[in-house]
């Protein structure tokens, strides 16, 4: 993993863990809108957005 996914992965658990948040949103550029996607966000208005998951659910990501 590069350093902005690694950027990106602590900023989803910050507005998840700590602010409750379920859905965070983000202002793109149009260049970098491609790189959103590949983590999961989709184009919402002006924004990419992503639905996190709650916790529990990464914890039983391996079936368990």
């Amino acid at each position: 993993q590069g350093y902005g996914t690694l950027l990106m992965e602590e900023a989803e658990r910050i507005a998840r863990d700590e602010h409750g948040s379920e859905k965070l949103s983000i202002i793109s550029g149009v260049g970098v809108r491609s790189y959103y996607a590949k983590l999961g966000y989709w184009l919402d208005g002006p924004y990419m957005s992503k639905w996190l998951k709650p916790k529990d659910d990464e914890e039983s990501d391996d079936g368990f």
